[in-house]
């Protein structure tokens, strides 16, 4: 429609805001109607971060590499400082027993501490190529031998990011099950709204969306 790259970009954006609620909707739907534990975790450790997985490859595309570097920290610091405190925003709020005022909020001193160190871990892992880079012993190199030695690092970080986070799954599916679970999940059973057919293919279409979003949206920068 040639309505210039401001509109097209913002308008993008703002269609990644509902596509991603959707795409978080149809995950747990499809994780739900499978009935399995383990799939399910796979399923939402997978596609729950397909948002941000889909916009690297396509700033990667692009040879965005600064707005990559900017996705991925932002990822990690929306969910180390956005959503735990507005999960601890949105408890206080929730009746617990009938009041709201004088309560206590609990949780997994496990599992808080995993994440957090995973979080912490991934954090370190993209500070530490540009802090080589930027040290002064790396001063009396040639610049492309900084840059290479700088890609091999980045490149092992990565590679152990990816085994850190192997692990995690592990952890988290198999061998300590019982301190990712709430207190009522035992109870409480999640009933799928949807079969898991429509399930599937509302997240294929979703995530062609979002692919397609994202393509125009960086087609602005």
């Amino acid at each position: 429609l040639d309505w210039g790259e401001a509109y097209t970009f913002s308008l993008n954006f703002l269609a990644m805001i509902p596509l991603a609620k959707i795409l978080g909707d149809a995950t747990e739907e499809l994780a739900a109607g499978l009935k399995n534990d383990t799939v399910g975790g796979l399923l939402n450790a997978t596609f729950g971060n397909a948002v941000e997985m889909i916009l690297t490859i396509s700033t990667l595309r692009a040879g965005e590499l600064d707005v990559v570097k900017g996705t991925l920290l932002g990822s990690i610091l929306s969910n180390l400082l956005l959503v735990l405190g507005m999960s601890f925003f949105a408890g206080g709020l929730t009746k617990f027993e009938g009041k709201i005022m004088g309560k206590e909020q609990s949780f997994s001193k496990e599992a808080a501490l995993t994440n957090m160190t995973m979080l912490f871990l991934a954090t370190s892992a993209f500070a530490l190529p540009t802090v080589l880079f930027s040290a002064d012993f790396m001063d009396k190199f040639p610049a492309d031998e900084r840059h290479e030695v700088t890609l091999k690092v980045s490149r092992w970080c990565s590679i152990y990011i990816l085994c850190a986070y192997v692990a995690f799954l592990l952890f988290q599916l198999y061998t300590h099950v019982d301190v990712f679970k709430g207190e009522g999940d035992d109870e409480d059973d999640e009933h799928a709204s949807v079969t898991p057919c429509c399930a599937t293919l509302l997240l294929f279409c979703t995530t062609c969306l979002v692919a397609g979003s994202s393509e125009w949206l960086f087609g602005c920068i």
